[in-house]
């Protein structure tokens, strides 16, 4: 059953949603950047590197875009009293103990 809810992300959670959503567009790109390595002269090595690398470059990358862009989200997050987002939730609980 999907719902919806109005929320506003912190500061963190903006981080690390960015950051994983870099993450994955790193391995999208590797396999665009990958693949000529296996037809060309090029060395394994390079391509090792370049797949094991971009990712990471890319999850910083999209960290350090949802740095920059925190101000403006949390300004139009509050001037539209939150965003909508639909989908499946748990609320987590911590225990105090």
């Amino acid at each position: 059953m999907n719902r919806t809810f109005r929320t506003q992300l912190d500061f963190v959670s903006v981080i690390k949603l960015s950051a994983t959503l870099g993450f994955g567009s790193g391995i999208f790109i590797t396999i665009l950047t990958v693949l000529p390595f296996f037809h060309s002269d090029q060395s394994l090595l390079e391509g090792g590197l370049v797949f094991l690398l971009t990712p990471l470059a890319s999850a910083f990358g999209g960290g350090v875009t949802g740095a920059f862009g925190f101000p403006f989200y949390y300004w139009y997050s509050n001037k539209i009293k939150g965003q909508y987002l639909s989908g499946k939730f748990a609320e987590e609980t911590e225990n105090k103990e």
